[in-house]
C-alpha cells in the first residue's frame, strides 16, 4: 500500500512541492504549539516522499526538516543534556538513513514494475 501510494508521486516537482507545503505547515504547528509535535516520523514523510525519486533531494530535505524542526522549536528534545548541533546530527543522519532506504526500496519497485508483463500491453497480447 505505501509502495503504490509513493508511487503515485511519480513526478519529482509535486513530491517536492507537497514536502516543502508539509515541512511548511509542520513548522507553523510547532511554532504555535510550542513545539508540541516532536515525532521524527513527522519530519521523515516529506523526506520519503521526496527521496523516492530522487535521493539527493531527500538529502536536501533532511537538512530542511532538521532546520525547520530547529526553528519550530521541536529541537532539542526536552530534557536533553547533550548539545544542539549533536541533537541536530543525530536527527539529520537518522533522516538520511531514511532518503537512502527509501530511494533504494523505490528503485528495487520499479524495476519489478517495468519487469511485470502488463496485460493490456499490446506487444504481448495479439498473435500477429
Amino acid at each position: 500500500m505505501r509502495a503504490s501510494l509513493l508511487g503515485c508521486i511519480t513526478s519529482r516537482h509535486r513530491a517536492w512541492a507537497f514536502a516543502s507545503l508539509w515541512l511548511s505547515a509542520l513548522t507553523i504547528v510547532n511554532v504555535q504549539t510550542g513545539g508540541a509535535y516532536r515525532s521524527t516520523v513527522l519530519f521523515a514523510i516529506p523526506v520519503v516522499v521526496v527521496s523516492w525519486n530522487d535521493w539527493q533531494l531527500g538529502f536536501v530535505f533532511a537538512g530542511a526538516s532538521v532546520l525547520c524542526a530547529k526553528f519550530g522549536g521541536a529541537m532539542p528534545e526536552a530534557g536533553s543534556s547533550s548539545p544542539l548541533w549533536l541533537d541536530g546530527m543525530t536527527a539529520f543522519i537518522k533522516l538520511c538513513v531514511d532518503a537512502a532506504v527509501t530511494n533504494v526500496w523505490g528503485r528495487r519497485y520499479r524495476r519489478r514494475a517495468m519487469r511485470a508483463p502488463q496485460p493490456d500491453d499490446l506487444r504481448h497480447g495479439s498473435g500477429d
